[in-house]
This record gives structure tokens, C-alpha cells and sequence, in this order.
């Protein structure tokens, strides 16, 4: 297992807006807003001197404008790229209730474990 937390914050905090773990979310954040949760990270190959984990995280940008998420996805792709991740998954959800838009990115990576 890797821990690849700390890189991907890292990262996405040179976007300049906050960045929160998706499960402290609560109502009343400032947007525009990025969340972010790892979903996936299982050994998937194997040998006697080094292994790979394939790693899945879940990017959310929340705002109240359109333009807002087209803007921080593309910046979001370009400073996830150099890490080794690519977007597998995307879509967008709108909350009535509270007039919130979410662009959902899904985001894998291959990496090497240390041994």
C-alpha cells in the first residue's frame, strides 16, 4: 500500500483555492472548493524486489458556477499528470437545495512500493 496522500494535497493546493478531505465536508465552506478521497489502492502487481499499487481518488470541485468548474478541472488534470495520475471518470451534480455544483473527477495512478 501506498500513501499518496500528502503528494496529491500537495498538488492540488498550488491551484490556490482550499482543499478539504472529502468525510470533514460540512455546510457553510467557502467555495470554490476542491474535496478529495482515496477509493481504491490495492497491490496489483507483484515480484521478489518491487510491486505496483493501482490507486483510485475521487477530486471534487464545489461551486455555484458553471465556470468555475470547467476552470479549476483543467488545472486540476495539469498538476495531477506529473504525479503519474490520469482521469478515468467525470461527471457533474447539481443540489437543489442549496444551489451547489459538483464536477466529480476520478483519478488513477500506477506506483511503485517500497520494499
Amino acid at each position: 500500500m501506498i500513501d499518496y496522500h500528502s503528494n496529491l494535497v500537495s498538488a492540488l493546493k498550488t491551484i490556490g483555492i482550499d482543499v478539504h478531505y472529502e468525510m470533514t465536508l460540512h455546510s457553510g465552506l467557502a467555495t470554490p472548493c476542491i474535496s478529495y478521497m482515496e477509493i481504491s489502492n490495492v497491490a496489483a502487481e507483484e515480484g521478489d524486489t518491487l510491486g505496483y499499487s493501482r490507486l483510485q481518488y475521487q477530486v471534487k470541485i464545489w461551486s455555484t458556477q458553471i465556470a468555475d468548474l470547467q476552470k479549476y478541472a483543467l488545472q486540476i488534470d495539469t498538476v495531477l499528470r506529473p504525479l503519474g495520475f490520469k482521469r478515468v471518470g467525470c461527471n457533474e451534480m447539481y443540489d437543489n437545495n442549496s444551489a451547489m455544483i459538483q464536477k466529480i473527477m476520478t483519478y488513477e495512478a500506477l506506483g511503485l512500493e517500497d520494499f
